[in-house]
């Protein structure tokens, strides 16, 4: 049975988790007034949001091998909610989505494939098939998904945030 996980599979029961509750936050947070809510300067920084999504993804790979999987589905789950969590507070004034959206449909699916080969690196390693080239691919892939959505969360999102009010 471990053998016929592949990192699709795996890829997609992660999707399939992370959207789930994402979906469970979303319908039961409710909305908040956002008005006069982004009067505040902010002013983001790439270090700073970078080095944090690579500690997020870090977490993600590593924590399967060292907690049989446990911890990566909790910060998966932990992500899934507060992303959910956002969106369903702004059910009322879906224009503030422009401030996940551009950056976001890129960092979510990197951080669900950062969960994915942590998985698949767990499953490798008990079977002791461990590949060094596949998982180092994977983490250059991931390293660079996350460099494409810090330079638009720190260069273009702060565009769309003077459009929304």
């Amino acid at each position: 049975m471990l053998k016929s996980l592949t990192l699709l599979k795996i890829y997609i029961g992660c999707t399939v988790v992370f959207f789930l509750i994402l979906a469970g936050a979303y319908y039961y947070t409710d909305p908040t007034a956002s008005k006069n809510l982004l009067n505040i300067e902010v002013v983001p920084s790439f270090n700073h949001i970078f080095l944090n999504n690579v500690k997020v993804a870090l977490l993600l790979i590593f924590l399967a091998p060292l907690t049989l999987g446990f911890g990566t589905i909790i910060i998966l789950v932990i992500n899934a909610l507060v992303l959910g969590s956002f969106c369903g507070s702004i059910k009322n004034d879906l224009n503030l989505i422009v401030l996940v959206l551009p950056h976001g449909i890129i960092e979510v699916p990197i951080l669900i494939l950062a969960a994915s080969v942590g998985y698949k690196l767990f499953l490798d390693l008990i079977q002791k098939k461990f590949k060094g080239m596949f998982f180092l691919n994977y983490l250059l892939i991931i390293i660079i998904g996350l460099l494409i959505a810090a330079c638009i969360e720190t260069f273009v999102t702060p565009i769309f945030l003077k459009g929304v009010y």
